[in-house]
């Protein structure tokens, strides 16, 4: 394991200790904003530093360098190269088709004033970007399929 998955991790916690402490000490508004952050920068940064101690024990090098060859091959096959950049292409142009459509569609729901509270709007694009993934997950896979 390379050791700055070691000091991403370290820098993750750190990052969202800070967090952690200002919605603690303080009292607005963006408390739940920065609880998330915290959560957000703190996960990943556990998951990056179990990892590397994972992955470094002496009994799981070898299966690491496997994995890792194996990795590498795949993700320089021109076939697999091609094919992420079209799913990408394509799942890139459906939401870009569905945020264009949604710019609409909210514009028209506050002028009949249907939208009271923001957090719809958030979440909605969190959907989005969740199936913007699952998207491009599905595109890449039915493409793997078909080449």
């Amino acid at each position: 394991m390379k050791i700055s998955d070691l000091n991403k991790g370290v820098l993750c916690i750190l990052v969202g200790s800070c967090f952690v402490l200002a919605a603690v000490f303080t009292e607005s508004e963006v408390d739940g904003l920065l609880w998330g952050l915290a959560g957000g920068a703190l996960g990943p940064g556990i998951g990056w530093i179990i990892k590397h101690f994972y992955w470094s024990a002496p009994k799981n090098k070898k299966r690491y360098s496997e994995i890792k060859e194996q990795e590498d091959i795949s993700l320089h096959d021109e076939l697999n190269e091609k094919l992420r950049d079209k799913s990408g292409r394509i799942a890139y142009n459906i939401i870009f088709f569905l945020i264009c459509i949604s710019e609409v569609t909210f514009s028209i729901i506050g002028k009949a004033g249907m939208i009271i509270n923001h957090k719809t709007i958030v979440w909605y694009l969190f959907g989005l970007l969740i199936i913007q993934i699952a998207i491009d997950k599905v595109v890449y896979y039915q493409l793997r399929k078909k080449y």
